[in-house]
Order: C-alpha cells, then sequence, then structure tokens
C-alpha cells in the first residue's frame, strides 16, 4: 500500500485521478440532479438546461482532475526541493477533492454565506480525510467498484438530455392539428433592454437603426407603445399572453402563471410549428415559465463558457476570474449572429407547415460591450463594462456610488453601438427571409420588453422603477398587403394588446382571441369608435435593492393616460407627471391641486382597468 506520493509512483497517480474522477462524478450529478429539484420552483432562480445532466458531471471532472494535475506538480516540486516529508497522501488529497465537491453542490442552494460554506466544506473534507485514513483499502475498493456506476449513470443521464429536445419537438410537430391554407407565418422579435427613444426612427439625433427604420417605413409604427412592467420577465409574460403582470404573477422569483394561455399555444393548437430563440439566458427560458406552446426552445449552449457558467462554481469562478483578465461581459453571452443563426437552422426543418417564431435578442443589455467596430461607431469614448453591470452589481447596476457625466456619455455610447451592431444583424436577417421568399407572407413584429435608465431619477439599468425612460418601447408591425405601409400611429399601446392583435390579424375565432382590445383598429378605419387607452404597468417589490430606489420594499402601480403618468407605490407615495409635454418626468405635479383631481381621476381608472382583468382572468380558458 502506498500512502505518500514521494515517488510519484504509478501506483499513487492512478489512484489520484480515479478519486478526481469519481468526486467529479458525484459532485456533478448532485448538482444536476439539484437542479432538476429546484429549477421552476417558486423562490428560487435556478435556471438551467436539460443538458446541465451532462454539462455538470463534465465540468467537476474536469476540475478536479485539473486539480489533481495541479496536485502532481506540486508534489514534484516539493520533491525536487527536499521537502518531500510535506507531502500529503491519498486520504488528505481524497479530504480536499471533497470540501472542492462539496462546496461546489452546495453553492447551488446560494441561502449560506459564501464563509461559512467554506469552513462547513474545509470540515467535510476533513472528515472524508480522516474516514479514509482509518480504511484506505476499503475506501480504495469502493470508489474502484462504484466509479463505473457513477460513470454509466452520467453517461445514460448527459445522452438522454442530449436527445431529449429534439424527441419532444418531434412529438409536438407529430400531434398537430392540419394549419389553414395560406396560413402566413408570423415572427416575434424582442430587443431586451431597447427604449424607444433611442432608435433613429423614433427621432434620435444618431442613425442606429437603419435596418429597422426601413422596415417601419413599409408596415406601422406605433409612437406611444409601453411595456407592462420594466423588466424582463413579467414584460415578456405580458407580451406572450396579454395578461398584466398582477394577472401572470410572473415575479423575481415567481415563475409565470402557468393557467393562462399563450401566443405559441394558440399557434400550436392551429397546426404551426413553434420555436423560440433567446438569448437571455437569465430569465426568458421556460423555467420561468415561458416555454409553454413551444416546441423548441432554445437558449442555453451558446459557447463552451455559457455552458460552465450553468453550474454554480462555474459561474462563481467566471465572475472572479474574467474581470482580472479584463472581461466584464456578460460570460458567454448569445450574440445576435447566433440567435440568427439558430433560427434559420430550425427553419430549414420547417416544411408544409407556417411558423410561429419568438426571437429575444441581448445585445442592448449591461453591460454595453460587442464587437470593437460598432463599439467606436459613434465615439471613441466607450465603456469598459466595468461600470454599469448587472453581473457584477446586480442590485444597483453600477459600481461606483455616482457617475460623472463623461462616464454616462461613455455609457450611452456603447449602449448605441450595440443598437447598431443589433440592427446590422436584424437587417441581415429580414434580407435571408426575402431571400427565402419568406418575407412577403410573414407578420413580422418587433418591439422590445423594457427600456434603461441612464442616470434619470439618477437610476440607472431597469426593473428599479416605472419611469417612462423604462417603459416606453418601441413596436413596429410590417406584413405587405395586410398592414399599410408607412403609417406612424400616435394612440397609447400596450405590450399586453399584442396577443389580441395578432389574432385579430390573423382571423381567429371569437374563442380563440386574447383579452385587451385589438392595435389593428388604429389603423383599420375604426379608430373613430376607438375608446381613449391607457396603458397599465406594474413591478413587485425587490427587497433586495438599495434602500434609494423606488421598487426596494414597495410595490408600485403606473397608468398612462394620453396627457398623463400616473405613479403608485403601495407605501403611499403617489407621482404626477405630464408626459407629453414633460417626457424626461422632471416635475412632479400629484401635491398641486390641478394634480390631486387628476390623481384621483387616474386612480380610479387603474383600479377599474385592473378589476376588469381580474374578472377576464376568472373566465375559463376556451
Amino acid at each position: 500500500m502506498i500512502d505518500k506520493p514521494s515517488s510519484a509512483s504509478a501506483h499513487f497517480k492512478s489512484e489520484l485521478f480515479r478519486l478526481a474522477i469519481w468526486f467529479g462524478l458525484l459532485a456533478g450529478l448532485l448538482d444536476a440532479l439539484t437542479c432538476f429539484v429546484l429549477r421552476g420552483r417558486p423562490g428560487t432562480t435556478v435556471r438551467v438546461p436539460d443538458e446541465i445532466l451532462w454539462i455538470s458531471p463534465a465540468f467537476h471532472v474536469t476540475l478536479l482532475l485539473l486539480a489533481a494535475a495541479g496536485l502532481l506538480i506540486l508534489f514534484r516540486l516539493l520533491a525536487m526541493l527536499g521537502l518531500g516529508r510535506w507531502q500529503p497522501g491519498l486520504p488528505a488529497v481524497a479530504g480536499l477533492m471533497a470540501a472542492i465537491a462539496s462546496f461546489s453542490w452546495l453553492l447551488r442552494f446560494g441561502k449560506v454565506p459564501q464563509y461559512a460554506l467554506a469552513v462547513l466544506c474545509i470540515g467535510i473534507g476533513a472528515q472524508v480525510a480522516r474516514m479514509m485514513a482509518r480504511r484506505l483499502e476499503g475506501w480504495q475498493r469502493f470508489v474502484r467498484r462504484s466509479l463505473p456506476i457513477l460513470l454509466a449513470l452520467a453517461l445514460v443521464l448527459g445522452t438522454g438530455s442530449v436527445l431529449w429536445a429534439g424527441w419532444r419537438e418531434s412529438r409536438m410537430v407529430r400531434d398537430l392539428p392540419p394549419a389553414p391554407a395560406n396560413a402566413p407565418n408570423v415572427l416575434l422579435i424582442t430587443l431586451d433592454t431597447v427604449r424607444a427613444d433611442h432608435l433613429s426612427i423614433y427621432g434620435y439625433s444618431r442613425a442606429t437603426t437603419p435596418n429597422i427604420d426601413r422596415l417601419a417605413k413599409e408596415g406601422v409604427l406605433f409612437e406611444s407603445a409601453f411595456a407592462n412592467s420594466s423588466w424582463t420577465l413579467p414584460a415578456h409574460a405580458s407580451l406572450l399572453t396579454g395578461r398584466l403582470p398582477h394577472e401572470h404573477q410572473a415575479n423575481w422569483k415567481t415563475p409565470v402563471n402557468a393557467s393562462h394561455r399563450t401566443l405559441a399555444e394558440a399557434f400550436a393548437e392551429r397546426g404551426y410549428r413553434t420555436a423560440a430563440f433567446s438569448a437571455n439566458t437569465s430569465y426568458v427560458s421556460p423555467e420561468w415559465g415561458l416555454g409553454k406552446g413551444f416546441a423548441r426552445f432554445e437558449v442555453y449552449g451558446a459557447s463552451l463558457l455559457d455552458d460552465v457558467t450553468r453550474t454554480a462554481l462555474g459561474m462563481k469562478m467566471a465572475k472572479v476570474i474574467l474581470p482580472l483578465l479584463g472581461d466584464w461581459d456578460i460570460p458567454g453571452r448569445k450574440r445576435a449572429g447566433q440567435v440568427n443563426g439558430d433560427f434559420l437552422r430550425w427553419l430549414d426543418t420547417v416544411r408544409g407547415r407556417p411558423f410561429f417564431a419568438f426571437l429575444n435578442y441581448m445585445e442592448a443589455h449591461d453591460p454595453y460591450l460587442t464587437e470593437p467596430a460598432h463599439m467606436t461607431k459613434f465615439s471613441q469614448h466607450v465603456t469598459q463594462g466595468d461600470v454599469i453591470n448587472f453581473q457584477f452589481q446586480p442590485n444597483q447596476f453600477r459600481r461606483k456610488e455616482s457617475l460623472t457625466a463623461g462616464e454616462i456619455a461613455a455609457e450611452i455610447n456603447s449602449y448605441d453601438g450595440c443598437l447598431a451592431y443589433l440592427d446590422h444583424h436584424l437587417g441581415a436577417l429580414l434580407a435571408t427571409l426575402q431571400d427565402r421568399g419568406l418575407k412577403e407572407n410573414t407578420l413580422v413584429i418587433i418591439t422590445s420588453d423594457h427600456g434603461e435608465a441612464f442616470g434619470n431619477h439618477d437610476l440607472f439599468g431597469h426593473g428599479n422603477s416605472l419611469y417612462l425612460e423604462t417603459l416606453h418601447v418601441p413596436l413596429v408591425f410590417y406584413w405587405p398587403g395586410n398592414i399599410p405601409q408607412g403609417r406612424r400611429l400616435t394612440p397609447l399601446a400596450g405590450l399586453n394588446q399584442v396577443p389580441a392583435t395578432v389574432s385579430d390579424l390573423l382571423g381567429w375565432q371569437a374563442a380563440e382571441h386574447f383579452p385587451g382590445e385589438s392595435l389593428a383598429r388604429y389603423w383599420s378605419g375604426e379608430i373613430a369608435k376607438a375608446r381613449p387607452r391607457a396603458v397599465v404597468s406594474e413591478l413587485g417589490r425587490n427587497d433586495k435593492g438599495p434602500a434609494t430606489y423606488p421598487s426596494t420594499k414597495r410595490d408600485l402601480q403606473s397608468l398612462i393616460a394620453d396627457q398623463w403618468h400616473l405613479i403608485l407605490s403601495s407605501d403611499g407615495a403617489t407621482q404626477l407627471f405630464a408626459w407629453r409635454s414633460d417626457p424626461r418626468e422632471s416635475e412632479d405635479l400629484a401635491q398641486t391641486d390641478a394634480g390631486r383631481v387628476v390623481v384621483e381621476e387616474l386612480r380610479q381608472k387603474l383600479m377599474s382597468l385592473q378589476q376588469a382583468a381580474r374578472e377576464k382572468g376568472t373566465q375559463p380558458r376556451p
């Protein structure tokens, strides 16, 4: 029996690497199975693909094999220095690996402070080392005999996870009913974190979006479109269900209520092939309830780095190591070209059926980083990604207490460059559809889930308020021969009206309609009959935010009417802005004599709209 590695014997090496593989497989399988238990559950934020069943074992085995190799190098150096007596035996090495494996697994739960977790795992490692020292030969036999079982389990689960998505899509496609003759395709595109006033078609001074401009001039553009929340999950849920946030209940740790019908479900029921391609791995994913009705939902796997960050330890390592290397970007961020490529490859498989595809692009989300040519498109003074960055300052978005005018300008320069990069790839996508002969019979809808703050009201990012800079979004409809060209419409539009508009445009029966009123009435000659509209937006509290943020420890509600914007807080605070004449919302009129009258009128209207939504929400699904 070899207890000391001073001779670096072949036996010690084989035992060392066997232990690394064994602990790696054990930690990886525990982590993967834990993910399957936790993901999608209210109160958790675990978001991983099915492929975590091979990703996690592969990551942990690789990590511990590298650790084993590093130990061998260290032992060799100690021997060369004449310090061989300080080299530990296999029990101590096993204890170290047990500590690493347990830390990686328990990190997934995120409940214990990391320093305390490290102490706990060191204790676990010490106990493993002590037990192994007592019965070394017995432990070695156990590891040798159980290793094939762990390996076989990892291979079976990993292979199944890779094949599952394809099998599920094939089954769903096989069960589709016949599609209506000459049914159009539908392409719904969300430009994550794009505020309307930074698109050139909306009057921005920079030519950020020539391709979107061109499409808008060939279709209908809504000048006053607003999201129903100021961050990703509830805004997307409203866009896909037609429901307000208090109805679909999507919040910071709560997925979308599964009882509500989605656009994807409605299309699948009519024989459409359905697929989603998302770059937002944080919230635009099936784990958060957005996958209903989609036969395919591609969101993860953009790169090896993205796979690694699906593990809790891999993400923690990326957030520590990447900034040291000068890389402040979202680890493994999926670029617009990848989203296009994934969609077009799927489109090659669509035969004999119309499609409904949902594409989410993440280019404009902070940190505002993209390829160098577009980063410096509007200015050489750009960000490095280390100032406004939700990945590394998740509750504040900024890493400094205050930003100078120059720093804010650099962030905006980069944001605009990212938007131009995104527009370039949207142009390439539309050109490809044109070349394939699909553009003429495809309803294209382009919008955003929310905007972005750049110091407005001393706020940065989004999801922390309901001011206009985070709610005003672009909204364009394009469908040659079915939607008029070059129309700019001023009536208010909410993202929750998109499902009803699609239903109306495609001539679906009343039973298949979504809640809300179709926006098509504004270009179909019925505008004279249209009642004045208002857009409701809602934001749930985020207890972990800074005390100065409006959404910290309080819920917010917003009503945007034709001239007024009312913001109500659950702690009783009220704000009122004349947003048409004061688009920056710099003057709060809530406490003026005239403002109090308007506040009461709008408060009653908000309550009426929410009550109507609740009553519709209690009706059984068709």
